[in-house]
Parts: structure tokens; sequence; C-alpha cells
């Protein structure tokens, strides 16, 4: 029977201290969504912030399931930078850490807020900040390839993210060229699939990780 791992067994600091910009990828949304969170759960420590990032998904909805999942974060050191349609004006709030942005596709505004959201919880106090988006492929669907290429290459360049940056991107809804494209951007990936009712992540280029697939033990 092959082996199960957990996070914990396979992402050590080590590990995560050399790889900091990770590309997530897998067929579907739903085969994806719990695995950058539980990246996250493994790298975060309390007193870190982290600004997260919704293309598609309400900010509470993405809020509530971050608390939930990552208990080492305080709620006071998240920030939500909302990307969904549903504004017709782009509003700040830093007191209250919330950022909204008309469109996804207003990668502009979507820069802007993101590195306000992580200047405000540096000013905070969060010396760490971690970078959660949601996913790339919304993006990717709706958008120039070449601008959102050179949006993500922004955001990580940018600084404001001390900790780790996380991205999904959802290979049934990205072209192949694209997603090959995408990769180099970032110094690892997590590659995660279904089988046999759970999951099975491939680490690519981070060393210090199996090799391979491995299945991940049922509580993740």
């Amino acid at each position: 029977m092959t082996q199960a791992y957990r996070f914990e067994d396979v992402l050590t600091d080590a590990v995560l201290s050399r790889h900091r910009d990770l590309l997530v990828a897998g067929p579907s949304r739903e085969t994806v969504r719990p695995v950058p969170t539980r990246i996250l759960a493994e790298a975060a420590e309390p007193g870190d912030g982290a600004a997260l990032v919704t293309t598609r998904d309400a900010a509470r909805t993405v809020l509530d399931r971050v608390v939930r999942d990552v208990p080492s974060l305080d709620r006071e050191r998240l920030g939500v930078v909302d990307c969904t349609p549903t504004h017709d004006v782009v509003r700040a709030n830093p007191r209250e850490r919330h950022w909204s942005v008309p469109s996804p596709t207003d990668l502009t505004g979507g820069s802007m807020a993101i590195n306000e959201c992580l200047e405000t919880l540096r000013d905070a106090g969060a010396d760490r900040r971690h970078l959660l988006f949601d996913s790339l492929s919304t993006l990717l669907l709706s958008a120039d390839a070449e601008t959102v290429f050179r949006y993500a290459h922004q955001v990580l360049l940018s600084g404001g993210a001390t900790g780790l940056s996380l991205f999904p991107v959802y290979t049934n809804v990205t072209d192949g060229t694209d997603f090959e494209r995408l990769k180099h951007l970032f110094d690892g990936m997590v590659r995660v699939r279904r089988r046999g009712g759970g999951r099975e992540v491939r680490f690519v280029g981070m060393d210090g990780t199996p090799a391979g697939w491995v299945r991940l033990d049922q509580a993740e």
C-alpha cells in the first residue's frame, strides 16, 4: 500500500524557506481547493498576516474558510481583496482590512489593492505576510494571457508578501501552452489529483520533498 503523508511530514520549514512562490495545479477547482489552504496552515505562525484574494467566492466565505483551516492566523491579521464582479467602484476599508475591485480582470486595481492590503498588514505588526490567491484560471479565461503573466509576475516581485505566495490553477480550463508558461514564474509547484477517493500530490522543483506522486492522509 502506498504510504500516506501529511503535509507536515513533507513541507518542512526548510522546504518552505527555499520555495516561497508556489503554483498549485490540478484538473478542477474541487480537486485543488483545499490544498493551498492546507499548505498555508503548515507555513503560518502566530503573528503572521495573510492577504486573501478572491475572484469567485464571497469575501466572507473565503475569510471564514481560512480562519477555520489555518488556526495559527488571527482573524485580525487577515485582509481580503474581493475581485468578484459585484462592485461598481473600487472601495478600500483598511480598518476592516477589506478591498473591493470591480472585476477579476481589473488587474491594475487588483494589484494596487493587494499591495495596499499587504502594507496595511505590515503596519498592523505582521512582519511575515502570506498571499493566498483563489485561482489564476479565472483571469486566464477572461483576459489576455500575456497580460495575466505580467500581472502575476508583478505581484510576486512586489515584495509585499514576505511569507508564502500561493496561486492555484485549474488545468481543465487552462490552455496547455499558458500553463507551461505560467509554471516558469514560480519556484515550485504542487500538482494535485484525485485517486481512490482521496488526493495525491506531486512536488515539482522542490528539493527535500518525496519523488513522484504521494497519497495524502485522509485528514488532508
